[in-house]
Parts: structure tokens; sequence; C-alpha cells
């Protein structure tokens, strides 16, 4: 109703610094008894103060280069969704259910009789009380965390952890696809431009950003995705270690400069400074440590988390994650002034000058503060890299329209990019991309 000049929703989620940014468009629209010239009427005037609101708070630049051309770009997405192989996700819903029933047929044989696997309290109440398991020291439930530190206390447990495996990508996945599938087998997921605090995209009905990777189930998942055209290619495309790289532009440590600038691997890089080894001589097991202390310094995370993480004591992690100031000392001084600027604007903002409000930093609560100032850290870094894989995703589609291809633009998974394209446009396509 206020025209293609403007969306109120989208204005209203920037300004408001947080994704609650629908709270004040819902406060105008609850002043009106509705008919059509009413809305109208409330549309133009939420327009109106959102408008200037944007220039006040200097985010018309994001919101006019940024934001909203984006719309255009998502809505082609969505209409143009990823196609499945139909015949292949019928096989692997076939096999799954197979293996789900042999599985609870099994789970079945070894507790004695029909276990409710499904409910936490029943389950619960089995492993500890019947199987007299060793119960967790916090009353934590049965968890995956809980069920993988009773691995090898009792056979039924492996298949526990299976089933709910299997269970998850059965329904979370499987049957969603085939329910969702259109009858030319795509799928239209559906992507949430005004939904989290950083200004990340997210993607519902069905989520296709958060496909497992890691697992051979979601592997054989992601086998399901096929280019539209028979000779096609589904062609992939993701920024490296983005995170990082804004963390070295905006701290100027000489050594993670140094690193990038000359192609180091990064993550032997810190194991080389964490555990006093040459570059050339670090361990696998060393890289693995220090690419959890490298991507746990951008969220801010604790000595325990990292613990938990790697399965070591907090005083290793604690002295892992103070080696790393130690060695990235402008790092450690960077994150520091985030927080202090966050507490005397009330906000922390992103490269493009996104914001995110931090009203937890002024919480009586210490966990509340704690959280206010890991969100204080990770904002600029994570919301910058928010802004640059959107500026991506426009230039991509203007080049692939400009080109006048056949190929589309079809997916965004956080820093990863993914074009359907058709066999005699692969090399353009890659050198859109890249470029």
């Amino acid at each position: 109703l206020c025209g293609a000049d403007f969306d109120v929703s989208l204005a209203g989620y920037l300004t408001s610094g947080n994704k609650k940014g629908l709270d004040k468009i819902e406060f105008y629209l609850s002043r009106y008894e509705f008919d059509s010239e009413d809305i109208c009427c409330c549309l133009n005037y939420s327009k109106k103060v959102l408008f200037e609101e944007l220039k006040t708070e200097q985010l018309d630049s994001l919101y006019y280069s940024l934001e909203f051309p984006l719309i255009d770009v998502l809505f082609q997405m969505e209409v143009d969704g990823f196609k499945v192989n139909r015949k292949l996700l019928a096989e692997f819903i076939n096999d799954y259910k197979t293996e789900i029933d042999k599985i609870l047929d099994e789970i079945k044989a070894l507790g004695g009789g029909d276990i409710n696997i499904n409910s936490p309290k029943q389950l619960g109440e089995f492993l500890f009380d019947k199987l007299l398991l060793p119960k967790p020291k916090r009353n934590s439930g049965t968890g995956v965390d809980v069920l993988n530190k009773l691995v090898g206390a009792h056979p039924i447990i492996e298949k526990i952890l299976r089933y709910r495996k299997l269970i998850k990508l059965y329904s979370t996945y499987l049957l969603d696809f085939e329910k969702m599938m259109d009858s030319n087998d795509l799928i239209h997921t559906v992507f949430n431009q005004t939904l989290t605090a950083t200004g990340r995209l997210s993607s519902a009905e069905p989520n296709l950003q958060n496909i497992p990777i890691k697992t051979e189930e979601g592997k054989m998942l992601r086998k399901l995705f096929i280019p539209r055209e028979e000779n096609g290619f589904i062609i992939s495309a993701d920024y490296s270690q983005i995170e990082l790289r804004i963390l070295a532009h905006y701290s100027k440590d000489p050594k993670l400069l140094y690193a990038y600038n000359h192609g180091l691997d990064i993550h032997a890089q810190t194991a080389s400074e964490i555990f006093g080894t040459n570059f050339d001589d670090v361990s696998y097991e060393q890289r693995r440590k220090a690419k959890a202390v490298n991507f746990g310094i951008i969220y801010g995370i604790s000595e325990f988390g990292l613990a938990e993480n790697l399965n070591i004591t907090n005083k290793e992690a604690k002295d892992y994650i103070n080696k790393y100031f130690e060695k990235y000392p402008a790092v450690k001084a960077y994150m520091n002034s985030c927080v202090e600027q966050a507490k005397q604007t009330g906000y922390a903002i992103s490269l493009l000058g996104r914001k995110r409000k931090v009203d937890e930093l002024n919480s009586p609560n210490y966990m509340v503060r704690q959280f206010g100032e890991r969100a204080s850290k990770n904002m600029p870094l994570q919301g910058s890299a928010s802004d640059i894989i959107k500026m991506a995703m426009i230039k991509v589609s203007d080049a692939l329209q400009e080109h006048n291809l056949k190929s589309k633009l079809i997916l965004q998974i956080h820093d990863e990019l993914i074009v359907d394209t058709v066999f005699e446009e692969k090399e353009i396509v890659e050198k859109i991309l890249k470029d």
C-alpha cells in the first residue's frame, strides 16, 4: 500500500537495532480499527517516521544500497527454488524408515520391553533407575551430551544415539522435503530478512541452511539436491574464514595481517603461537585445537565452553585463551574497545553501519552482562560478514542478469552462495562468483 519504494518492516528491523523490529510496526498498526483506508494511512505514517529514523541513525545508506535491493534478489531465489531428485528421496525415506524400525526393535530387545525413548522423563527413569547407569552431576536430562558420556556403559546407549540422529534427519528433512516439493520437483525455501540480531539471513519451510555437512548422513542428504538441467552443475562459492579476516582488518594485529597477506594457514599459525611449535612442525591435533580457539575468540567463548568443545580441563582451556591474547595483543585490545564502545553508545556496529543494541550490558545480572559483552565483540564481525555476503548476492544476481544467463542464484548459506548452472555457462558463472 505504501508503494514499491519502501518496506516498513525492513526499516523497522534496522532502526530497532535488534531482531524485534516488527514490534514498532505492530505498535503503529494497533492504533487503528482496520479498514483499507486506515491501513494505508497507518503504513504511510510508519513510512514517514521510519524514513526519518533511518536518516537520523545513519542507516539510510545500508537500507537503500543493501537491504532494500536485496528484497528482489531473495524473492527471485524463493521463486526459482532448488531441484530435488525425487526418486533418490523416495529411496532415502524407505531406507531410513527401515533402519529406524530395526533400531527400535533392537532397543526394545536390549531394554527388555517397550521404552518410550521420545520421553526424556521416561527414558531417564529407565536409564538411571532401572539400568542404574551413572546419573549426570547436574539435572541435565537425557540430552546428547549426557548420553555421549554414557557410551560404553551399556550397548543400548549407542542405539539410542543412532535412533535420535536418524529420526531427526528423517522427520526434519526427508519428510519435509517430500511434503514441500512442488510438481516440478522444486523446493522453495523462505528467506527471512528481518529475524536475526546480526543481520544474517535465515531459511525456513524448509530450512536449507542447516543441513548437516560433517556427517556421512548429511553428505548423503546433500546428494538429493541437483541442477534443474540434465547436464548442469551446482556451483558453490564461499568466503574463506571471512570473520577471522574481518578480525584481522579491525584489530590490525601484525601477526594476523602477516598470516593472511602471505597466504599462511591461520590455524597452523595460531597453533604455532599457542604451543610454541615451529610452524612446519604443527601436528593435526594442535591445529584442531587452535582452530577451535580461533573461532571461539570470535564468539567470545568462555574457558568452560572451550573446555567442553575440546574435551579438556577448564585450566587447559584458560591457558589456551590467555596464550592466544598474549600472542595477539591487538586482538585483545580490539575486543575490549568493542565492549567499551557498546557501553558508551548502547550498540555494536558493523562495517556498513548495521547496529545491534546491547541493552544486556546494563543488566544487574552477571550472566546477562557477560552475554552483552560477547555480543559486543561478535556483532562487528558477524554483522560485517552478513553485510559482505549480501553485497555479493546483489552483485552476483545483477551480473547473471547483465550477461543474460540462464543460471540462477538459488541459495545462500551464511558465507556461501550456490548457483544452479547450465552446462555451457559453467566457466562464466565461476568467474562471476570469484570476481
